[in-house]
């Protein structure tokens, strides 16, 4: 395995090069077309004395455990990955907190990884490189090179909008165990010592709300709680759109016509809710600039927030982290506030995850990636994500195998980043019921997998590709003009009244254009 690697210097510096070198660069190279002997499941060496090296450009995802590496090629996951899957894995970091920017410059470089995560082919930073032709085709890999991966997707999720376009499949997908996998969570010892039932309503979230606001839960004497906190851009923050049917980055299909839902009359309504809960200091002043760190650090570290959302499978660590500060704390998941038409809950997605790995045409080696990326939907491959290292995380008595499962915070993230970074693809551990059903200290997951199965808003826009309007006119997208808006009318800069001009200034810079084109593309792929 090699040590921290340069490949990627020249890519995030080079954000001039122009998007059209990437694609004579990839003139003449593979075209998919590879020849040797059809994948069995096993090592994705090619045959040489040596394991293949294979490039890799991935996010930290946000997860301590691997943001805190000081070498990600040295850890002992990574050693254990290679050796099962009989590769060498080059691997250079892409920053959580800036993905989509540092992905934009690998992609403006031209000197291309072999294997990059993306979260899709129709975003805006990997559109233009399918458009190039720089991207390889891999309908041709899969079926030589990934017997496992093939027979384990659908012929329609094969079909979706973020790993194919017309037919060609560009992108490897990421499985969703969990589609309603977001979920809402509250302090219950706050409940607990205002002597408060869990809320349902969206009146009765108000009511919970204003009791932690003025009636000082977590005891220090200050009025310093933050009942209810987001990230900018409204992430892990969207859960009252939820009650009104339209979270800001979903589509409906209404009156025939495929509307974005930051322009449906009831956004007005749904504006008008977090205006009043911004006016009466009930949602966090610091939302709509605060990163992901520093909304983290209240809700586990400050111990002043009692309501927020974020993944349904992270409802343990959560759990144990505010613990770890708030010997008290007790954090539990809980039901989405209901709107008065019964909707409830962020966006129902896919079964395929907004994460798509792709390779370009310059890779070396892309057979090797392929039955690298097929490791995963291999027993064995499913053994090392859930599982982890044999002596380390388990052992084996017999038939059964006796899992280590972590008990503290720290154990909890490595858990984590083992079962989650280190899935690049395959089926998620959630789906091994042995797994889940015998792993010690799991009810609040399980508990917050169900609660989130039986709510959420259908998002009739799921798989849509890049449409040619949104590429021209990205301001047209809920984090351009419809986020400036909404920022500004929460914030009092704006007044509500103006919901309608905003809706006719957004028609007018392209939105009809882009309506259009996606009742046309709903019309022909439903």
């Amino acid at each position: 395995m090699r040590g921290s690697s340069k490949w990627n210097k020249t890519a995030l510096t080079a954000a001039s090069v122009a998007l059209v070198g990437l694609s004579l660069s990839a003139c003449g190279s593979n075209n998919g077309d590879s020849s040797g002997p059809a994948a069995s499941g096993g090592s994705a060496s090619t045959g040489s004395a040596e394991p293949v090296v294979i490039k890799v450009a991935k996010g930290t995802g946000g997860y301590p455990y691997i943001e805190g590496l000081s070498d990600i090629n040295k850890d002992k996951y990574m050693t254990e990955l290679e050796k099962a899957a009989g590769v060498d894995l080059d691997v250079e970091l892409i920053p959580h907190a800036d993905f989509d920017q540092k992905l934009q410059l690998i992609f403006a470089g031209g000197n291309l990884p072999d294997l990059i995560e993306t979260k899709g082919i129709n975003t805006s930073q990997v559109e233009p490189a399918v458009a190039a032709g720089a991207l390889l085709p891999l309908n041709d890999l899969i079926d030589r090179y990934a017997p496992n991966m093939k027979k384990a997707l659908t012929e329609e999720e094969w079909k979706f909008g973020t790993i194919s376009k017309d037919g060609v499949i560009y992108g490897i997908p990421t499985l969703e165990a969990a589609p309603h996998g977001f979920v809402s969570f509250i302090r219950k010892d706050w409940l607990d010592k205002l002597g408060l039932p869990v809320p349902q309503t969206l009146d009765e979230y108000v009511t919970t709300l204003r009791a932690f606001r003025d009636n000082d839960p977590n005891g220090n004497g200050k009025a310093d709680e933050i009942p209810y906190t987001a990230r900018k851009e409204f992430k892990s923050g969207d859960i009252f759109f939820g009650a009104f049917g339209v979270n800001p980055d979903g589509w409906t299909l209404a009156d025939g016509k495929l509307t974005p839902n930051q322009i449906l009359p009831q956004m007005k309504d749904a504006l008008a809710f977090y205006k009043m809960l911004y006016d009466e200091k009930l949602f966090d002043a610091e939302a709509f600039v605060q990163e992901g760190k520093d909304w983290d650090a209240k809700i586990r570290g400050k111990n002043v927030v009692g309501f927020w959302q974020h993944s349904a499978t992270e409802a343990e660590l959560w759990a144990s982290e505010t613990k770890k500060n708030v010997p008290e704390a007790v954090v539990v998941p809980v039901a989405a506030p209901v709107g008065p038409d019964g909707k409830s809950g962020g966006l129902i997605r896919s079964t395929i995850a907004d994460k798509a790995w792709v390779i370009p045409k310059t890779a070396k080696n892309p057979e090797a990636i392929l039955k690298f990326l097929d490791f995963f939907f291999t027993e064995e491959g499913k053994k090392f994500t859930t599982y982890g290292i044999e002596g380390d995380n388990y052992t084996v008595s017999g038939d059964s195998i006796e899992y280590k499962s972590p008990s503290t915070a720290d154990e909890i993230q490595e858990e984590m980043a083992r079962q989650e970074w280190y899935q690049f693809t395959g089926q998620n551990y959630l789906t091994n019921e042995e797994f889940m059903k015998n792993k010690p200290n799991n009810e609040l997951v399980v508990q917050a997998l169900e609660i989130s199965a039986k709510e959420g808003v259908v998002n009739d826009g799921a798989g849509m590709p890049a449409l040619p309007t949104l590429q021209s006119r990205p301001e047209l997208g809920f984090k351009g003009l419809w986020l400036e808006f909404a920022a500004k009318v929460i914030t009092g800069k704006e007044s509500i009244d103006n919901f309608d001009k905003f809706v006719a200034d957004w028609k007018s810079r392209g939105g009809e254009k882009l309506i259009e084109e996606a009742t046309a593309w709903y019309n022909a792929s439903h």
